[in-house]
């Protein structure tokens, strides 16, 4: 009978307890839900991005095009402009010695003509006379003839073109205008578990110092050679992006730290640049600090161009993004979340326990959390995109507000 108590009771819905394996399971499946929404709303960023890219390789491919058709527009009109020249030039030094040969010619029946009326009707006395004027006519008209053949003005003139040996070389071993490469590079989007004992893979580094999750080492130490720098990213291709406050210069240095380039942001601006955020390997988003405009450039890193702006409505300064949102420290409002991604009219919410006043902070996030740094408090503060808090940390060090986390 005991073990039919047992049976019952094992088959009988319990309201007093859940089963925590089923609870278990099901905050997996939240995980999981998130997950792959998370992924799923990754892929069609990607999707985008490749299908901008090609636009964009497709504009890049004309360019050069039509830099290569004017360059050989330039080099074929110096040619022709020399040819018709050269033409011009002895065609009518040829059309010259027609002139003279058609005089000399001339001259020669004249001469024929009076030699035929002086055998007809002259004295032998005139004939003496004029055969000694005759000769001295045909002489000056031979001589004028010998030296047009003696100077080469009868020589056949040809005119031909002799093209830049290295063209051959450039036809021969050009085979392609360029190449199309995949890049694999790091995924913007990271899963995290919080049921369970599911875990969360994470790639250590060696030799680096750690606080909490937090991994840091010191990889490099580059001198800039510039003042008040109050963003700096790290690019996916391991280039260092560096902005002056106000300065609307875009600062590029290799991943040895060598100087790449030095590009405007905005053609025309004066006071645009405060806080830089990769967005993915070939776009950078720069905020523009407590000056207009009120927005976020997206830059592209591979030619300084702007590709796609974010009107704000409100200053930002320090910057961050994941996963497709923004994140933005204003001026009075606090921490805003920006959904590039979301197809809702108001995609922008504060983050809630945020300061207020959080202008000339940073501000920079990954999959688990927010992290802003406030120099007026001295502190460090996690939350979590709801806004709750998850630790705080404070340091003096902190009150240097000039330069990027």
């Amino acid at each position: 009978m005991q073990g039919n108590h047992f049976i019952d009771d094992f088959f009988t819905p319990s309201s007093v307890h859940q089963s925590a394996a089923l609870d278990n399971i099901e905050k997996v499946l939240k995980d999981l839900e998130i997950n792959i929404s998370s992924a799923i709303k990754d892929r069609n960023r990607n999707l985008t991005e490749l299908r901008e890219q090609k636009l964009v390789i497709t504009e890049q491919i004309k360019e050069k095009r039509q830099k290569i058709n004017t360059l050989l527009d330039q080099l074929e009109g110096v040619l022709l402009e020399k040819a018709s020249a050269m033409e011009k030039e002895y065609c009518r030094k040829i059309e010259e010695v027609i002139t003279k040969l058609e005089d000399a010619k001339e001259r020669v029946d004249e001469i024929r003509n009076d030699v035929e009326s002086v055998k007809m009707c002259a004295s032998n006395l005139q004939m003496f006379m004029g055969t000694k004027a005759f000769q001295e006519s045909v002489s000056t008209n031979e001589t004028n003839i010998r030296k047009l053949d003696n100077n080469g003005s009868l020589n056949t003139v040809t005119i031909e073109c002799k093209f830049n040996g290295k063209m051959d070389r450039v036809i021969k071993e050009i085979k392609t205008l360029g190449d199309i490469k995949m890049n694999n590079c790091d995924k913007h989007v990271s899963f995290f578990w919080k049921g369970g004992k599911s875990t969360q893979i994470l790639k250590p580094v060696s030799g680096a110092k750690s606080f909490g999750e937090i991994i840091a080492k010191l990889v490099r130490r580059i001198n800039i050679g510039r003042n008040n720098l109050t963003g700096c990213v790290l690019s996916e291709a391991g280039n260092m992006l560096f902005v002056q406050a106000n300065k609307n210069k875009l600062l590029k240095y290799e991943s040895n730290g060598q100087f790449h380039s030095e590009s405007c942001i905005i053609p025309g601006q004066n006071h645009v640049g405060y806080d830089l955020a990769v967005v993915d390997s070939n776009l950078v988003g720069v905020s523009s600090g407590g000056h207009f405009p009120q927005k976020i450039h997206f830059i592209d890193i591979n030619n300084a161009k702007v590709r796609k702006e974010i009107i704000l409505q409100d200053w930002c300064y320090g910057l961050s993004y994941h996963n497709g949102i923004f994140i933005c420290c204003t001026h009075n409002n606090g921490i805003k979340l920006y959904d590039t991604l979301s197809q809702k009219l108001n995609n922008m919410q504060i983050l809630p326990n945020a300061p207020k006043h959080v202008n000339e902070t940073y501000v920079t996030s990954n999959e688990k959390g927010i992290f802003h740094s406030n120099w007026r408090d001295n502190s460090v503060i996690c939350y979590d995109y709801n806004g709750q808090v998850q630790w705080t940390y404070t340091d003096s060090l902190l009150k240097n507000h000039t330069a990027s986390p």
